[in-house]
């Protein structure tokens, strides 16, 4: 098998993978930042009682979850779907090298 399997002359491998993982550290970075948002802003409408607010936190909070999980989870695996594409001897080094360590974050 010839590598790379995906050849990109014009921007490159590298590249690609780049512009997914800012978007994906994007996503991660508005999903703390926003997660934070949400329990302040709930805090203050029902501290207000204030309905308005409370709506809107509602609202916001089903695009807010719609915008992290599925995003968030398409970039991820978009992620390693290019790696494995550019380089898969790389993925394998990945994978060998932190399983444990995932292991350990899906356990904990």
């Amino acid at each position: 098998m010839n590598y790379p399997v995906w050849y990109l002359p014009d921007i490159g491998g590298g590249t690609l993978i780049a512009l997914i993982s800012i978007v994906h550290v994007f996503i991660a970075h508005f999903a703390v930042g926003g997660g934070l948002y949400l329990v302040v802003a709930e805090r203050k409408g029902l501290r207000e009682e204030n309905p308005a607010i409370l709506d809107f936190t509602k609202k916001h909070a089903k695009f807010f979850l719609l915008m992290t999980m599925v995003m968030g989870g398409i970039t991820g695996v978009g992620i390693w779907f290019i790696i494995s594409l550019v380089n898969p001897a790389a993925t394998s080094i990945l994978i060998h090298t932190f399983v444990f360590g995932w292991a350990t974050e899906w356990v904990f």
